[in-house]
């Protein structure tokens, strides 16, 4: 009988143990904390665990939803300056000013090259379809080439200078650049590097927009004589430098309101995959 009572007494205690147990762990807040130095997790986010494995349909699917997103700024965009920043002179398709490309920039930064360049098909190719545009096709061009360099640039910059870091190769600059997304977390480095995408996409869009995209739109607009940088040298360097310039600042503003929705919210240290 004592050996019954004492189990009885034994069972109890351990079910009171385990209640005890049970409530502290409810009792307690599971904490996920970021070091403000080195911007490193405590512990991965059930997000980042679900994408290992799964970056193809991860890229995939924040590419396609960021591009709709671009496609949807463009429509409404286009129509909200058709006839206020269309300067008179200017042929239909010729918008000053769009942020198309600050999408295909988070999708990049966030998701990778698949993504970025996945956003950048799908937002830079509803343009041919723009209700407002005169030869879509025409304008998506340089609208393609703009876009494509701002994230191409920095993707083969951080592909090179991860190599070279980890062949053992010192660089001056952009120390702690490797191929990461959160290499250009530090404004130094994303700085120096979106400077040279925009670099490379002024040369890119003027040499587009000179033997391409001047001499084709008048000619399918207005008719008449086939017209090219050779037989109008001043009027087209005039007309394309004039559109190369105001790439620094368009590109400018793209690198900026990216940084600012990517790298200061954690967007890509939550999200990211790369």
């Amino acid at each position: 009988m004592n050996n019954s009572h004492n189990s009885i007494n034994n069972d109890s205690n351990f079910s009171e143990n385990e209640k005890t147990e049970k409530s502290q762990l409810m009792s307690e807040t599971i904490e996920l904390e970021i070091d403000s130095k080195t911007d490193d997790f405590a512990d991965d986010l059930i997000e980042t665990r679900e994408f290992k494995g799964k970056s193809i349909t991860v890229e995939i699917a924040s590419g396609a939803i960021l591009g709709a997103l671009s496609v949807l700024i463009g429509f409404m965009w286009d129509l909200y300056v058709e006839g206020i920043m269309k300067g008179p002179g200017f042929a239909p398709g010729m918008t000053w000013f769009d942020l198309l490309t600050v999408p295909m920039l988070v999708a990049f930064f966030v998701f990778g090259i698949r993504s970025g360049l996945i956003a950048c098909v799908i937002g830079c190719g509803a343009i041919i379809f723009y209700p407002t545009e005169a030869f879509g096709w025409l304008a998506m061009i340089p609208k393609l080439t703009a876009s494509l360099s701002m994230f191409v640039v920095p993707w083969v910059m951080l592909k090179i200078i991860g190599k070279r870091r980890e062949a053992g190769n010192k660089l001056r600059i952009l120390k702690t650049l490797d191929y990461s997304s959160a290499a250009l977390s530090p404004i130094l480095n994303y700085v120096v590097v979106m400077a040279v995408a925009i670099l490379f996409r002024c040369i890119f869009t003027f040499i587009i927009n000179l033997f391409v995209v001047a001499p084709l739109f008048p000619y399918l607009l207005y008719g008449g004589e086939f017209q090219t940088v050779f037989t109008e040298p001043e009027l087209f360097l005039t007309l394309v430098g004039g559109y190369t310039a105001w790439n620094v600042v368009q590109g400018t503003s793209d690198a900026i309101i990216a940084y600012l929705i990517v790298f200061p919210t954690k967007l890509n240290k939550v999200f990211g995959i790369w």
